[in-house]
């Protein structure tokens, strides 16, 4: 784990574990620590709380989750948090057209650290009864699956089918990380 002691933005990619120079020989330095990764960094420094948190309270370890960044600001004693960095909330948007089986994939690059939430609309020009649902979902793809209901019509009475894979619907697909601020 390297000691970060000259730069002024640290934006991190890969590594979980990083370390700060020590508050008390850099009074006033501050740094923006940025997640660009997929795993949560834990920032340390010398001493035994040498952080204080959002609220002000000693803490041993600062950590920053993929996509999210923190400023901190020696105050001659600890790192303090100055404030969390506005970042740009982490959304999927994306049109796909189904195929034979009624399902259109969605593939998240890079992927999301953990599942999203998804929510999905269909256009299509198919009369029939349709719907779209999702068939599987992880932090780096979901599957849609697009049904019809065909309509037959009995001694004058209109009643649907069993559904039928729609093939060739368009599907749109929203994700948006879970929990996350506008």
């Amino acid at each position: 784990m390297p000691l970060r002691s000259t730069e002024a933005l640290i934006v991190e990619t890969t590594s979980a574990a990083e370390s700060l120079p020590d508050p008390i020989a850099f009074p006033q330095r501050t740094h923006v620590l940025v997640n660009t990764g997929s795993a949560t960094v834990v920032w340390s420094s010398v001493g035994a709380t040498p952080f204080a948190d959002g609220g002000g309270a000693p803490v041993a370890t600062l950590s920053v989750v993929p996509g999210a960044s923190v400023q901190v600001q020696s105050d001659g004693v600890r790192w303090a948090v100055k404030s969390p960095v506005a970042v740009a909330r982490r959304t999927f948007a994306g049109t796909g057209v189904s195929d034979a089986s009624g399902n259109a994939v969605f593939t998240f690059t890079p992927p999301f650290p953990a599942a999203p939430v998804v929510t999905h609309a269909v256009q299509t020009a198919i009369t029939d009864v349709t719907e779209c649902r999702i068939a599987a979902l992880s932090a780096s793809s979901v599957t849609l699956n697009v049904r019809r209901s065909p309509a037959v019509v009995v001694l004058g009475l209109s009643v649907l089918q069993v559904p039928i894979p729609a093939a060739g619907v368009t599907v749109h697909c929203m994700a948006a990380l879970s929990g996350q601020g506008v």
